[in-house]
């Protein structure tokens, strides 16, 4: 396996204790390079795009405004 198959692998883990002990799994000779990896995916600005954008339910509500009355 090669270092950014085992960032990928560990960025797909959900807390931060399960991340830090896959990345102990790593071999030494990596583990500074995943570590890098795995940081600059998790600080991504693009990364963070995704976790702001609506949900989906949220994307097509309708206003509470009432339409203009006509005159």
């Amino acid at each position: 396996m090669q270092p950014r198959q085992y960032a990928a692998e560990i960025l797909q883990l959900r807390t931060r204790a399960e991340r830090n002990a896959a990345l102990l799994q790593v071999p030494k000779a990596w583990q500074s390079l995943v570590r890098k990896h795995c940081e600059i995916t998790w600080n991504h600005p693009s990364r963070h795009k995704l976790r702001e954008s609506p949900k989906p339910d949220e994307q097509c509500r309708p206003t509470s405004a009432a339409p203009a009355a006509r005159t």
